[in-house]
């Protein structure tokens, strides 16, 4: 397949395509600017066209990438108590984890909000600036698939509304304020968000290689029962035996390798380190030589007594809730899958997006504890230090993302059709 040339069109077509949440076929669309299509019967989105989806995502790219030089460049918080003072850059709250031992939490702040985000803003430029020119086909593929994987972990925006929860615990402590490259972080956020709404991955797939080939599917039936499978990567349908898909080289399956037994595996994980992540302090205030190490739930009960209540609200949920409800979301469909409970499967699959949406937000307390451990560090008079659970935590909302990731909610829609081929 070659690259297909178009003229900013007013109408796209996307291929037939299976719904990658629940199978279901559905024939090639026609959508005009603006319109998008969704399975009928799960409601997930399928494609959608975008105004000027070859610029757009160029010019967001472009801009963000100077917002996060300068977010790099100047003061980004400074702190000032008892007449003493402390500036902090973007990368302090990473290098301050490292210089204090905290490697693992380092990585994870620098793949999160630099390495990965920086991939992923060069990939789509670089591709959408050589649409239509000579670029190696196996570069393109490896660039595209590369896309896909690494935008659940672009965190930046769970980021900024922990530097704003990290500015509600100070105020009442010391004069904070916010430097130039805070108001730059602001708008690498807000521009890279916009740069990933503006660009829609089957019409970028199509737009590189073509359509493949034309179709006619039953729009009632599944890949599976069609003797199909559908690439989650760039949504082209291809044979059941395939091992690789026709348009973007990625592997195809016709379930996630490794079942349910991934999942399991990976929820005990989570739920080992669910416990130290609350028994353990997440982070330690040195006042005056006194040592005050904080658990999570120490810290939403400070915030209550402080006042804050919206703050101490958030965390408590982002931080406590949902993790624990997640685990348990999760291991209930994968009873329901494995037990054969195929009652109300829209119900399961609207449980499994929400445990998908909400998962990465329960960062914000380990970005909080980076923030202020590399803002705050005025030797005995005051200083943060990040606690151990502040690991254990990273590693319970870490694993429950890819636990959550590894479950395949297409079983959840097996269960009915196997149901409906025994009547």
């Amino acid at each position: 397949m070659h690259p297909v040339s178009h003229q900013h069109p007013t109408t796209y077509t996307h291929d037939a395509t299976a719904c990658e949440e629940c199978d279901l076929l559905v024939p090639a669309t026609t959508l005009a600017v603006g319109e998008a299509s969704g399975c009928p019967r799960c409601g997930h989105t399928l494609s959608r066209h975008l105004p000027e989806q070859e610029r757009r995502p160029l010019a967001y790219g472009f801009a963000a990438l100077i917002m996060f030089v300068l977010s790099n460049a100047f003061t980004f918080m400074s702190f000032s108590a008892k007449g003493v003072g402390q500036e902090m850059t973007f990368l302090q709250c990473i290098t301050t984890l490292v210089d204090q031992g905290y490697l693992f939490l380092g990585v994870v702040l620098s793949l999160t909000l630099i390495g990965l985000p920086l991939v992923y803003i060069g990939s789509i430029m670089l591709v959408l600036w050589r649409l239509d020119k000579d670029l190696h086909s196996h570069a393109l593929r490896s660039l595209g698939r590369l896309l896909c994987r690494i935008k659940p972990w672009l965190m930046v925006d769970v980021f900024l509304i922990g530097v704003l929860i990290s500015l509600v615990k100070l105020m009442g402590m010391a004069d904070i304020k916010m430097g130039l490259s805070f108001w730059a972080f602001v708008g690498y956020t807000l521009l890279l968000i916009k740069m990933i709404s503006s660009l829609d991955r089957m019409w970028l797939w199509q737009r590189l290689f073509g359509p493949t080939a034309a179709r006619e599917v039953d729009p009632e039936a599944s890949a599976l029962a069609s003797g199909l499978v559908g690439c989650h990567i760039c949504g082209a349908l291809n044979e059941g035996d395939a091992h690789t898909c026709v348009r973007c080289g990625d592997h195809l399956h016709q379930r996630k390798p490794g079942g349910l037994n991934r999942t399991w595996a990976l929820l005990v994980t989570s739920i080992i380190l669910y416990i130290p992540a609350n028994l353990y302090p997440i982070m330690d205030t040195v006042f005056l030589g006194d040592d005050s190490p904080s658990t999570i739930m120490g810290g939403v009960v400070l915030l209550w007594a402080m006042g804050s209540y919206p703050i101490a609200a958030v965390i408590f949920f982002a931080s406590v809730v949902v993790p624990l409800v997640k685990i348990l979301a999760l291991l209930w469909l994968c009873f329901a899958v494995q037990s054969g409970q195929s009652a109300s499967p829209l119900r399961k699959l609207k449980l499994y997006r929400m445990t998908e949406f909400v998962g990465r937000w329960s960062m914000i307390d380990v970005f909080v504890v980076a923030i202020l451990a590399g803002l705050i560090r005025l030797d005995n008079l005051m200083s943060i230090y990040p606690g151990p659970a502040a690991i254990a935590f990273a590693g319970v909302v870490l694993i429950t993302m890819v636990a959550a990731m590894s479950f395949d909610s297409r079983l959840i829609w097996d269960l009915q059709q196997g149901e409906r081929e025994r009547e």
